[in-house]
């Protein structure tokens, strides 16, 4: 969805809820118990169409995850469910990274022997050169984790402009690269675990062609890709599984089909005839279908259920009239019906009612007596000392229209408003789209829904002079922990006119120098804790509605094994460990 996850500031490693499965207390159910076996193809059926492929760009949870089959990166997740799947682990890089300086300078080696497909070594100056890719204004739409954080990042271009590179990143041989920072990032060996730190090399590189055709250095290379409708990899022959601890590798072709109809994958998985036995889906089952497979005991061995990281929930342009007014978001904070936007992503299967942006499963989200305090007036009254806060309660999670008509009379749209929101052109979003048209509309406030291909729903909405008014949005952290959601989504010194993840474009100067200040604080535990707080201090200025903390239900094939959800991919199934039973 993140899309995802980003960081600017100190934090630790997390522990997470373990996963929850309707199949085994492992996430999998009976395709985890089965022990996956080499060869075959795995089919993946996608209702939704991958955004982009270039690592400099990847940054959408379910690219992310296809992503890994392709490239690795200088750490990344553990392939594992539950706690263990959101600790970071070497890939590319024998450890973790060797921080000096007070983490202002950050050292990695590169393993021995891991080639790119044509059979050459990846080397540290095809990483650096996969960095500063990232810096082109060509390509907005990745993480800014390197313009923030590297030091002379805030001038250069990018090698496209600056073919001299970025004197930061230092390459004193082939298998040694050192980041130096312009601030201490203790969790900068975190952050080294996204896309855009996997490798380049420079001849290959097309610019933006290179969406349709990353050079693989990881267990498959691209076969062939029609963008909207199939990718097809196979088998990387100079992937070599002994410098590689987290990809499988195991079938000897993933076949990706893209924009298919999520009733048709429902049934088509729900058959399991065919090559649909040997087929997983890559998102969570559909609303209509929920009932039938939990109800069917063959059918829910197959069901794997896992919790995530991830909130979802409604971006209001704080920039468009009248939504400049707190006031305005509010009342659309308090009429939003959560509990029929649930319902769209199959009902409690689907996760929990969200009442505060941080999701529980992360340190700090819950608001305790002191911090409850500084909630409004209306939610301090109801609000129990040791519940997560909810500054916009409603009675099961249905909406407060009446709350929300009066704060509209006290801005001065007591006879209602006009709002246009953008949703994904998918049969999921059109649902999701109308029910906010519905609960909106008992407050007064008609909405007209703005349909967006899934291939450029986070291109186009990235861009604040196409995005309108209300934005149906989501995110998942780049790593465990509170500040890889609150500077990247809210800190206004980030918006930008291509690839922006503040989407609520909201500016705050305030808030940003409280974030500045959590940056500094040397303890990760009082980070936390003071993320949270300023979590609930957001919150007041109504920027976006949470309304959801995502869990993911996914089904897959009879022949399909090795399946579990994965926290970093929103409880999707971590593709690197699949294969079919022997």
């Amino acid at each position: 969805m993140r899309p995802r996850r980003t960081a600017c500031a100190l934090t630790a490693t997390l522990g997470l809820l373990s996963a929850a499965a309707c199949g085994g207390p492992d996430g999998g159910g009976a395709a985890a118990d089965a022990t996956p076996a080499p060869g075959g193809t795995l089919h993946v059926l996608s209702s939704i169409d991958l955004e982009h492929l270039d690592p400099a760009r990847a940054y959408v949870t379910s690219t992310q995850d296809v992503g890994r089959l392709l490239y690795r990166t200088l750490t990344t997740f553990a392939p594992a469910p539950g706690q263990a799947g959101g600790q970071i682990v070497p890939d590319l890089a024998t450890d973790t990274g060797r921080p000096a300086d007070g983490a202002r300078t950050w050292t990695f080696t590169l393993k021995d022997g891991v080639k790119f497909e044509d059979g050459r070594p990846v080397t540290s100056k095809d990483v650096k050169y996969g960095v500063e890719r990232t810096f082109a204004a060509e390509l907005p739409e990745g993480p800014p984790y390197a313009r923030l954080w590297l030091a002379g990042g805030e001038t250069y271009k990018g090698p496209y402009k600056d073919p001299a590179g970025l004197a930061s990143i230092e390459t004193p041989d082939e298998r040694t690269i050192v980041f130096r920072l312009n601030r201490p990032v203790a969790d900068f060996g975190s952050a080294v675990s996204l896309p855009m730190f996997a490798p380049v090399p420079q001849d290959k590189d097309t610019g933006v062609g290179y969406d349709n055709r990353p050079f693989s250095s990881g267990p498959y290379r691209i076969d062939a890709f029609e963008p909207k409708k199939q990718l097809t990899l196979v088998r990387n022959p100079a992937w070599d599984r002994t410098t590689d601890t987290v990809r499988k590798g195991l079938p000897d072709k993933v076949v990706i089909d893209l924009n298919l109809d999520p009733a048709v994958v429902d049934q088509r998985l729900i058959a399991g005839q065919g090559e649909d036995a040997d087929a997983v889906a890559l998102e969570p089952i559909g609303p209509a279908s929920v009932g039938r497979v939990v109800n069917d005991p063959r059918l829910k061995k197959r069901l794997v259920t896992d919790e995530s990281i991830n909130t979802r929930f409604l971006s209001i342009n704080t920039r468009h009239r009248p939504l400049d007014d707190v006031r305005v978001r509010q009342a659309i904070a308090y009429a939003l019906d959560k509990d029929a936007l649930r319902t769209t992503r199959g009902g409690p299967i689907a996760g929990d009612l969200a009442t505060t942006l941080l999701p529980p499963t992360l340190s700090g989200a819950a608001a305790t007596p002191a911090t409850a305090a500084a909630t409004p007036p209306a939610a301090a009254a109801t609000l129990p000392a040791a519940a997560p806060e909810d500054p916009y309660p409603s009675k099961d999670g249905k909406g407060d229209p009446d709350k929300a008509k009066a704060l509209l009379a006290e801005a001065g749209h007591a006879s209602g408003l006009e709002l246009t929101l953008d949703t994904p052109a998918t049969a999921g979003g059109k649902a999701q789209g109308e029910a906010v048209q519905a609960s909106l509309a008992r407050a007064g406030i008609t909405v007209k829904i703005n349909e967006i291909s899934s291939s450029a729903f986070y291109s186009t909405v990235g861009s604040p002079a196409r995005q309108h008014d209300l934005v149906i949005d989501g995110w998942t952290p780049d790593w465990p922990g509170a500040s890889t959601y609150l500077p990247i989504l809210f800190d206004g010194r980030l918006i930008t006119p291509e690839g922006n993840n503040n989407r609520a474009q909201y500016d705050s100067p305030e808030v940003d120098a409280r974030l500045d200040e959590i940056a500094a604080v040397g303890d990760p535990a009082a980070a936390q804790s003071a993320y949270g707080e300023l979590a609930q201090r957001i919150m007041r200025d109504a920027p976006v509605v949470p309304f959801l903390w995502d869990r993911a239900a996914v089904l897959v094939g009879p022949n399909v094994a090795g399946a579990y959800g994965h926290t970093a991919f929103v409880g999707r199934l971590d593709l690197v460990s699949l294969g079919l039973r022997k």
